[in-house]
């Protein structure tokens, strides 16, 4: 009777699921067999718990103590063997079971040899193979955008020298370099105050699908620009500016020189470029969407619109530097007596009134301080204002001191002269603290015995 409701559920097991194989595409079934009992049971999805109708179809002839049979699977074509755990110890069948994948051909017979590869998921990038296109690169970041400003923020993405890269699931080979390769440069910031540079490289499709992984970054869309290292301001013109400082210096790293011919401003979105649409054009205008963040999807409208002084500029047709387009206009000095005003407005709000004058007027107080400064000097170091130490000073007079002169002995002594003027001052000077000396210890005798 056991044996009977086993059977009946490995039968509903086959029904069901071989009835859901016969609606897909790639018909397959997972056939379990034993090497001592004829026929087989499909075994569906080769699930571990479902190789169970394969033990307990074996151990309707080999059958177990009491207990449920446990049972394993280690991948296609692989034995397993029914059994159980009786406590610690596992206890087999010895049977062993064979799990093999059968393919079932429209007859109705099966094969475990893939008929004409009717299993094998179609290639979605067939229709691709030798089509050639342009692909839009990601190289990096940078603060400014001037066509010569090849100092990146953030990490720089260079093709593999290989030249494949996976776009969107399909490999393409890219020429990098020579006619055809044309960088841009975004005139629009991203919100951190960074400019994208990108690059138009040519593109060979390759038919073969792939998954976009690290290496391929520069093709994505969906890749956030980096983050300002230093802080973002905004000099007054509505566009944020990255800028280091003293706590977050701003270290860039090199992007080399620029692939193919002189950049020119643009932010194509990132990825093959589109068959119609925004982006599908050529040049600056042609290449930008209308809208966008400045980063990697491309646009928007005004990232295709160069400034002077360097700015890459570019028109429609993607020619010239200049804002008109014809990259002839020379940097001209501005913001001086004369001059006219520069593009980028300084933001003077905070800087005090009055700049040309306030150093003259400190300068003014400086000196007025420093006179007074020496005149209370001149009178602390002179002899005015001192009348009440006179009292004190008769009480320290003394003597005036005679000038040293050498003493001349007799005639007798043919002319000699005693001279000990060189001594003289010392002689004094000694005599003095002598004086002092024995003045000093009588007051300190006198003071003891009245003490």
């Amino acid at each position: 009777m056991v044996a009977l409701r086993r059977w009946f559920i490995a039968l509903l097991s086959f029904c069901f699921f071989g009835a859901a194989w016969a609606q897909s595409a790639c018909q397959v079934e997972y056939r379990g067999t034993h090497g001592q009992k004829s026929g087989y049971v499909v075994v569906p999805g080769r699930s571990v718990e479902n190789l169970s109708a394969v033990c307990s179809w074996g151990n309707s002839v080999y059958p177990l103590a009491a207990g449920a049979p446990a049972y394993s699977l280690v991948g296609e074509g692989a034995t397993s063997v029914c059994g159980r755990w009786n406590g610690s110890t596992w206890e087999q069948s010895g049977i062993g079971v064979t799990v093999q994948k059968w393919y079932l051909k429209p007859d109705g017979t099966a094969t475990q040899t893939d008929p004409g590869n009717i299993c094998q998921a179609p290639n979605s990038c067939t229709s691709k193979t030798g089509v050639v296109g342009v692909l839009s690169w990601t190289e990096g970041y940078t603060r400014t955008p001037d066509e010569g400003d090849r100092s990146a923020v953030g990490p720089i993405m260079s093709p593999p020298a290989s030249g494949e890269v996976c776009d969107s699931g399909c490999a393409v080979s890219l020429q990098t370099s020579g006619p055809g390769v044309q960088p841009y440069v975004s005139q629009s910031p991203t919100a951190n105050g960074l400019y994208r540079r990108s690059v138009d490289y040519p593109s060979l499709g390759l038919g073969r699908e792939c998954t976009m992984g690290t290496a391929d970054a520069g093709a994505k869309k969906d890749i956030p620009p980096p983050d300002c290292p230093g802080s973002v301001g905004d000099l007054g013109n509505g566009k944020p500016v990255c800028v280091g400082t003293a706590a977050k210096p701003i270290t860039p790293t090199p992007l080399g020189s620029a692939p193919g011919a002189t950049p020119i401003a643009g932010n194509p979105p990132a990825g093959a470029k589109p068959p119609s649409g925004e982006g599908s054009g050529t040049g600056s205008a042609g290449r930008t969407p209308s809208t966008g963040n400045g980063g990697p999807a491309g646009g928007p409208a005004g990232a295709a619109t160069g400034g002077k002084g360097g700015g890459a500029g570019g028109t429609a047709s993607g020619s010239g530097a200049g804002s008109s387009g014809t990259g002839d206009e020379p940097h001209k000095p501005c913001g001086g007596p004369g001059e006219p005003t520069c593009n980028v407005k300084v933001d003077e709000k905070g800087v005090p009134s009055g700049v040309g004058t306030t150093y003259e007027t400190a300068n003014a107080k400086m000196d007025e301080t420093k006179g007074k400064n020496d005149e209370q000097l001149a009178k602390a170091s002179g002899t005015a204002d001192k009348g009440f130490l006179e009292p004190v000073r008769s009480m320290l007079w003394s003597p005036p001191i005679a000038a040293c002169e050498p003493t001349e002995l007799p005639p007798a002594f043919n002319g000699l002269k005693i001279d000990a003027c060189g001594v003289v001052d010392g002689g004094r000077a000694l005599m003095g603290f002598l004086w002092a000396a024995g003045g000093l210890f009588l007051c300190l005798g006198m003071v003891k015995r009245s003490i």
